[in-house]
């Protein structure tokens, strides 16, 4: 039994997400203003190369590192698994977020108004640790007498979804751009279990030697595109990933975002994205349960002639108590949503750019500056705050430097490079860059890369 938890803990924390925030506010990737639809462009248009435009692969765990169970050190891995245990608590969680773009393209409509759209599919999962599940599932109940286990711990939800979308970057003066984004979402599967609630509790009576207590129990798993309607799991990748193009569960969202120049050197720039939901009402399945149960173990009597089903009795009374029901009726889940926020201060040497229709822009080489990135999630947010220092090597090569700091770590350090030849944009940026020497000493890593035409 334990062989068995221990395995299927492990299938959930293998994969180790650090947040795309490298790229916002980098204004030299076309791929900025999917980030922040009111980014300022200096180009006239952009195309994305398809599939190759822009990948984004974030991966992490919070509450420990996989060399705290997988280190050769000659340990049992028991005694490591047990660690580890104590150390993490219910607010830990595995995130794992890709994003690869299928179609991107923009183009300016005239001096102040540039238009841009595309498609690109996406899969968003988090996984929080319920600590008191595992332990009871690890340890047994017989360890915990008296001790409440939560069974509200449980809360987790998978998506993978298609996006199209169209949005407009504006500017309205020499000091503020701003910018919008539409979307139509169509997700080809989904999976959420969140606000469960109950207690498990094992104690002493006078009756019998243990009784078992649950107590205000009552969960709910939705899910969607995991089975068709004739009960069947999907037979084929191509099935999944045809349903994320207008083919599966729609939805809407908006993005907004704004540029604002407070002087020629200090700028601001904030966004927010993902407003939106997805309404789920093909291939739905839901199960629930709730109620409340007290066990006091089975008193065997052996009688020949009239024998006993214990077991389809206890079912019963179980079922009796705990009733479950599962229907296909339809139902909502929001997307996540996303808040950016950064201040950059520009200067050293200026240089001068040649942007669309002749125009002509003075540019600094160096700028410091900060970034705050929130996520919506079911049990918290998840914050992370980014300083950086950006520097242009030349005209067509452009770099930045971050460090960050967020659920995962305090000494997280990234680096960017936007590199231009001709016409050819390539960027390139990796969060976490000293974890890469030893992936097992790491808890989160984030890699983005893209290449896009980009006509000035």
């Amino acid at each position: 039994m334990k062989k068995s938890i221990l395995f299927l803990f492990l299938v959930i924390i293998l994969p180790i997400k650090a947040q795309q925030q490298l790229a916002f506010s980098f204004k030299e990737s076309p791929n900025t203003l999917l980030l922040n639809p009111g980014a300022e462009t200096n180009f006239s248009s952009h195309y994305g190369i398809p599939i190759l435009s822009n990948i984004n692969l974030s991966v992490g765990n919070t509450g420990f590192e996989m060399a705290d169970l997988f280190l050769n050190d000659s340990r049992d891995f028991n005694t490591k698994f047990q660690e580890v245990l104590t150390k993490i608590d219910s607010r830990d969680y595995i995130n794992m977020n890709a994003v690869i773009d299928v179609l991107s393209v923009g183009f300016r409509l005239n001096n102040k108004t540039y238009i841009s759209f595309g498609f690109y599919e996406e899969m968003d999962f988090i996984f929080y640790i319920p600590k008191d599940v595992v332990e009871l599932m690890y340890y047994g109940n017989e360890p915990f007498l008296d001790r409440t286990f939560s069974l509200s711990q449980i809360s987790m939800k998978a998506d993978f979804l298609g996006v199209l979308h169209a949005g407009i970057s504006k500017k309205i003066n020499e000091k503020l751009t701003i910018g919008a984004r539409a979307k139509i979402y169509s997700s080809s599967l989904n999976i959420e279990t969140t606000n469960n609630s109950g207690t498990l509790t094992t104690f002493r009576n006078n009756d019998n030697i243990l009784r078992q207590s649950l107590n205000n129990f009552d969960a709910q798993i939705r899910s969607s595109g995991i089975i068709d309607s004739n009960d069947e799991l999907p037979e084929s990748a191509k099935d999944i990933y045809s349903k994320t193009f207008l083919g599966g569960n729609l939805g809407l969202g908006l993005d907004v975002g704004l540029t604002y120049h407070i002087s020629p050197q200090l700028e601001f720039t904030g966004s927010i994205l993902d407003v939106g939901f997805i309404k789920h009402s093909k291939n739905t399945r839901n199960v629930s349960a709730n109620g409340d149960f007290v066990f006091d173990g089975i008193n065997f009597e052996y009688d020949p002639d009239n024998p006993v089903d214990y077991w389809q009795e206890l079912k019963d009374d179980f079922d009796d108590k705990v009733p479950s029901e599962e229907d296909q009726d339809g139902y909502t889940s929001w997307r996540p949503m996303k808040l950016n926020a950064a201040l950059k201060y520009s200067f050293g040497e200026k240089r001068t750019k040649r942007c669309y229709t002749r125009t002509h822009k003075q540019y600094y080489f160096n700028s410091v500056g900060f970034q705050i990135h929130t996520i919506m999630r079911p049990l918290k947010p998840q914050f992370s705050f980014t300083s950086f220092y950006e520097m242009s090597l030349s005209k067509k090569i452009h770099t930045k430097f971050t460090h960050t700091i967020n659920d995962y770590s305090s000494t997280i350090f990234g680096t960017g490079l936007s590199l231009q030849i001709s016409k050819v944009n390539v960027y390139g940026m990796l969060d976490n860059i000293l974890g890469v020497t030893d992936l097992s000493t790491v808890n989160n890593i984030s890699v983005n890369f893209g290449i896009n035409i980009v006509i000035d």
